[in-house]
């Protein structure tokens, strides 16, 4: 079972880092640049044209439920062939008229690529003279805010799951923005195995999170919430890892499925999270429900020695990407 899997192992990109997953993995995730979070959706041409036009025609047809403007705008960014931007107050049963939601969106090699963040406007209606508005050092964030959007919905390209590029710049599932490495970039995204579908990866990159404790270091909280699961400890310990300062922990218990499976996971750059040295976060899980592949699981598809077997055949590989930073 495990030579099958590790015989096919591909490189994947994520974030500013490289690891290498089993070929036929499923592939979901998402990010948060600069405060705007992203996420890339395969889908041609075509189908991203109609779903812009349905798009647009849900937010114009909107009503507030108190009678107030619903739609800010309905565009694209400047310069961006086939982008589509709106700024709208997000539901219609939003309480706060300040209240707005800025979408941009963009196709790029065969990916549509979703950018969101929420932001507030006081001035229009105006409420300016609210005691509360009055306190806001800023009583509209909307222009700022939507100019960081059309800046990453500019930036942004669709990249296929086997590209590695090698300019600086941060992958995320279906994406890529080039650029040098900041400290507001957190990535995430889980591989699913195709034929074995309660076993999975998660990574995590975060360059804004610095913590107080190793992974180790919390053995306290681990152990209490072992024995809760009828877990115990397979191994842990430091871990070499090139460029990172990286720890392990392998555990076995019962599953959210109530099954016996297993948890591993490690963790680097713990104490040291920056622009240049992301915490990274990587586990595995066995035994374990999936929402991305259907089908009733049982029984965990991996023995403890293969599941094993095949973290230290994967966590190994975990390294920053050439050029990435």
């Amino acid at each position: 079972m495990v030579t099958e899997l590790t015989a096919n192992l591909k490189p994947r990109c994520v974030g500013r880092y490289v690891i290498d997953i089993p070929g036929d993995a499923v592939t979901f995730g998402g990010a948060k640049i600069d405060g705007v979070d992203v996420k890339a959706t395969a889908m041609t041409l075509k189908d991203y044209q109609a779903a812009m036009d349905a798009r647009s025609k849900e937010l114009n047809s909107t009503k507030s439920r108190f009678g107030r403007q619903f739609l800010y705008a309905d565009t694209t960014v400047g310069g961006v062939p086939g982008s589509r931007f709106f700024i709208s107050q997000g539901d219609p049963d939003v309480l706060s008229p300040a209240n707005r939601v800025i979408e941009g969106y963009k196709w790029d090699r065969g990916y549509q690529i979703k950018l969101q963040i929420e932001g507030s406007d006081f001035t229009h209606p105006d409420q300016t003279n609210d005691p509360v508005v009055k306190l806001l050092p800023n009583k509209n964030d909307v222009p700022d805010k939507a100019r960081e959007v059309a800046h990453l919905v500019d930036k942004v390209r669709g990249r296929t799951e086997d590209e590695i590029p090698t300019e600086p710049g941060v992958c995320f599932a279906g994406g890529f923005f080039p650029g040098r490495a900041t400290d507001q970039e957190n990535i995430w995204v889980q591989f699913v195995l195709r034929n074995q579908h309660d076993v999975s990866f998660n990574i995590d990159s975060n360059s804004d999170i610095r913590e107080t404790t190793t992974l180790l270091q919390r053995g306290g909280e681990i152990d209490a919430g072992l024995k809760q699961n009828e877990g115990r400890t397979i191994r842990k310990g430091i871990v070499k890892i090139p460029g990172m300062q990286a720890e392990e922990w392998l555990m076995a218990g019962i599953t959210q499925l109530r099954i016996p499976g297993n948890y591993m996971a490690l963790e680097a750059n713990s104490l040291i999270g920056s622009a240049q040295t992301p915490l990274v976060g990587l586990d595995m899980n066995t035994g374990s429900n999936s929402k991305l592949l259907p089908g009733s699981i049982e029984k965990a598809s991996l023995t403890e020695g293969e599941a094993i077997a095949l973290w230290d055949a994967v966590s190994r590989t975990l390294r920053p990407r050439p050029n990435g930073f």
